[in-house]
């Protein structure tokens, strides 16, 4: 029970110190507002391509609504002139 104990004691610490080494050694980059304001363009970008995809697919559904009426009206004309 003891050596578990020290183990893990021994773990917990070595995560600490590497969690303190990494917090040390690697600089920490604030976001200038140019690169905050590039990202939102091109979020706000993205986002209006997504809606106009999904306008597109809404106007495709139309016409395959519209050629599948077409196609079910001729066919019964063509059985009414049959």
């Amino acid at each position: 029970m003891q050596t578990w104990r020290f183990a893990v004691l021994l773990f917990l610490l070595g995560l600490g110190l590497g969690l303190l080494a990494q917090m040390l050694f690697s600089p920490v980059h604030s976001q200038s507002n140019d690169v905050v304001y590039l990202l939102r363009s091109i979020d706000r970008r993205l986002e209006s391509i997504e809606r106009r995809l999904e306008r597109i697919e809404r106007s495709t559904d139309n016409l395959s609504r519209n050629f599948d009426y077409v196609r079910d009206w001729n066919s019964i004309r063509v059985r009414v002139v049959k």
